[in-house]
């Protein structure tokens, strides 16, 4: 609990700082405290998968830090796009992205929560640094377009998640574009919706489909999971939705329209995703032997509410 506390304190501290130096500082202590949250007690495999996870990360941090001082003192050519490529395997975009599907599956929930929300902050205040929406958008474009692909026909619900972390990952970069206090809006927002998923994932201790078919989980607590997954992928009318849409909005009248119709494409697949793990939840591994033992009274009330939330939404607008 103290080191995740520890991280939490250097990852919002980052933000108040306009060093370089400093900022690579904080984002190292970061990196070395998470690994020891991941093998915290745990076996030979996540040893081996952290240590992998640990070269990696090492590597490109040299390699960061030397480019760094480079840009500091003007010392250099093309530090800005070495350093965007370091950053890039800081947030595990694509097509450095392999060390975060070598770690996902064997981590702990509460690791892969610190991994998927406070281990981003100080890589994406990097990025802000060096922010150009011309030279991002093949980098952002590619990165959902394969997390969306690789996202399909995953047992693994964390890999699942971790593919569905690049997808937002886009969004982020996205709405730091537009203002930093969106920004810290819409990753609130995602931090809320990824604690109340993992927490329902965490208390029935599940990690793949299929152990659905051996928990004891009633029928709301897998409602929960298929609403929370949905407000994350942003289906509306969740949360999720609505940060994308304000999102949307602005780079609609901005002129980025052919960007925007690829990226609601891209949410259409990541909304894939759980509608393909609650269809595995509620039917193929499920308890229930006969429709009939399901209460449809209460599905007919969820039904109607999520019409008549569509109908409001569709009025507004």
């Amino acid at each position: 609990m103290m080191l995740i506390y520890f991280i939490s304190w250097f990852s919002i501290m980052s933000w108040t700082i306009n060093n370089w130096l400093m900022i690579w500082y904080l984002m190292e202590v970061c990196f070395v405290m998470f690994v020891g949250v991941c093998v915290a007690g745990k076996g030979y495999s996540t040893s081996e998968s952290t240590m992998g996870y640990y070269l990696v990360q090492v590597i490109f941090s040299l390699v960061m830090l030397t480019f760094i001082l480079f840009y500091m003192f003007n010392l250099g050519y093309m530090c800005s796009f070495i350093l965007t490529l370091g950053l890039m395997v800081k947030m595990g975009m694509f097509p450095f992205h392999f060390w975060l599907i070598l770690i996902c599956g064997k981590l702990e929930w509460i690791s892969f929560f610190i991994l998927g929300t406070l281990m981003k902050l100080i890589p994406l205040i990097l990025v802000y640094y060096l922010f150009c929406m011309s030279s991002f958008l093949f980098i952002i474009v590619s990165s959902a377009i394969f997390g969306s692909l690789m996202g399909l026909n995953n047992s693994n619900i964390q890999k699942m998640m971790g593919y569905s972390s690049m997808i937002n990952i886009c969004w982020f970069i996205y709405s730091m574009s537009i203002s930093l206090s969106f920004f810290l809006m819409y990753f609130a927002s995602y931090v809320a919706m990824l604690c109340w998923l993992i927490n329902v994932l965490m208390k029935y201790n599940i990690f793949y489909v299929n152990q659905f078919k051996f928990s004891s989980m009633n029928l709301s607590s897998k409602v929960m999971i298929f609403i929370y997954g949905l407000s994350i992928s942003g289906f509306p009318p969740f949360l999720g939705f609505l940060i994308k849409w304000l999102v949307i909005n602005y780079f609609w009248y901005v002129g980025f329209k052919l960007l925007m119709s690829l990226m609601i494409l891209i949410s259409i697949l990541a909304v894939y995703f759980y509608l393909q793990l609650f269809f595995f939840a509620m039917l193929v591994f499920s308890s229930w032997v006969k429709w009939y033992t399901i209460n449809f009274i209460k599905f007919g009330l969820l039904s109607f509410m999520f019409l008549l939330s569509y109908f409001v939404l569709f009025i507004f607008y």
